[in-house]
């Protein structure tokens, strides 16, 4: 079995002779991985700002099809093509009883190897489940993306958007291109798109559904005012992970917005001014996904707007085969690669 391995905080190996995944235990599904995709996480667990102990998540983002499901695993059955999301819960625990299944108790340990090798074990029952399944018509490149896309649509929802609204998006990688093509799918007005990558801007520029602005340079704010009718963005998406920006998103947004934050912020505040939440009223929410998100019919909306957003979401995708896979974790570092996928098939 081939596997791209994390030895140590900034190194990487190919493993081309892996033993293959332990025996089956019940509750657990065996997924032959056609393709996985590199996360904020597995980046910062690269450059030592997670815990190694975190490995049995470096690689959740991924797709393939089920080879082997063990008793009671919760409806996903042998040859079906699969994505990592998170769309079933304990139900049972403090958590989960009270609205916020996506701190579900059950969490723990859902993944062995992980997504970047050919094979992986997924805990997946009755209560809990790792996996939702796919369309025929969604590839699975783009089904790569499905755990971020829940987590864009947790992000999309938590910003209550009003259809008209202005939205101002701090970071163009995935998380905060998702989000914005979730949210001119909810009916966002004008939608503009804030980063410093030059190489970005471009390309979000080349895909025509958003204004761009480099924040780089000296007249950002001007020029984000300007195309907010002057008063600033009715809603702002933090998707950069930076904390100064945080303080960019106060100026960025107008008195009596909204601000969401959907990004992982690793270090302190420090000096960050706070005045101006309580001078511009502002509203703050965490959006902390995965969370189960399921339509009436108890599909995944995620599934559902994933494969609905395909030609797009296809534009931001870089894949790399997997003797290719530590310059996909390059290019997903430099910013290079929007969202890099390793496809093992």
């Amino acid at each position: 079995m081939r596997r791209v391995a994390l030895v140590d905080y900034g190194k990487l190996e190919l493993q081309d002779n892996c033993s293959a995944v332990q025996a089956l235990q019940p509750g657990t599904v065996k997924v032959d991985v056609h393709a996985c995709a590199i996360c904020g996480s597995d980046l910062a667990l690269y450059r030592g700002q997670r815990s190694l102990k975190d490995e049995r998540y470096f690689g959740h983002e991924f797709s393939g099809v089920v080879t082997d499901a063990g008793a009671g695993a919760g409806g996903i059955k042998n040859g079906m093509r699969v994505g990592s999301e998170l769309s079933r819960t304990c139900g049972r625990c403090w958590n989960c009883l009270n609205g916020m299944q996506n701190y579900c108790r059950s969490m723990n340990d859902a993944l062995l190897p992980g997504g970047f090798s050919e094979e992986t074990l997924v805990l997946n029952t009755e209560d809990y489940s790792f996996l939702s399944p796919i369309p025929d018509e969604l590839d699975f490149e783009t089904a790569a993306l499905l755990e971020p896309t829940n987590c864009a649509y947790r992000i999309a929802s938590k910003a209550a958007l009003v259809p008209g609204s202005s939205v101002v998006v701090f970071g163009l990688g995935a998380m905060g291109l998702i989000s914005a093509l979730i949210l001119k799918s909810f009916g966002a007005g004008t939608i503009v798109g804030v980063d410093r990558s030059k190489e970005r801007l471009a390309k979000v520029q080349s895909l025509g559904f958003m204004e761009v602005v480099d924040s780089s340079d000296d007249k950002w704010l001007d020029k984000v005012h300007a195309l907010t009718s002057q008063h600033g963005a009715d809603v702002v998406i933090e998707a950069t992970g930076a904390v100064p920006v945080l303080g960019s998103a106060f100026e960025a947004v107008r008195p009596g917005g909204r601000i969401v934050v959907g990004s992982v912020y690793h270090a302190d505040a420090g000096a960050l001014k706070l005045l101006p939440i309580m001078r511009k009223e502002i509203t703050i929410a965490g959006a902390k996904g995965p969370y189960p998100q399921l339509l009436s019919d108890g599909t995944s909306a995620p599934v559902r707007i994933l494969t609905k957003l395909q030609p797009e979401l296809k534009a931001l995708v870089s894949v790399y085969d997997y003797k290719d896979a530590l310059q996909a974790f390059e290019d997903a570092l430099s910013g290079r690669a929007v969202k890099a996928v390793v496809r093992f098939k």
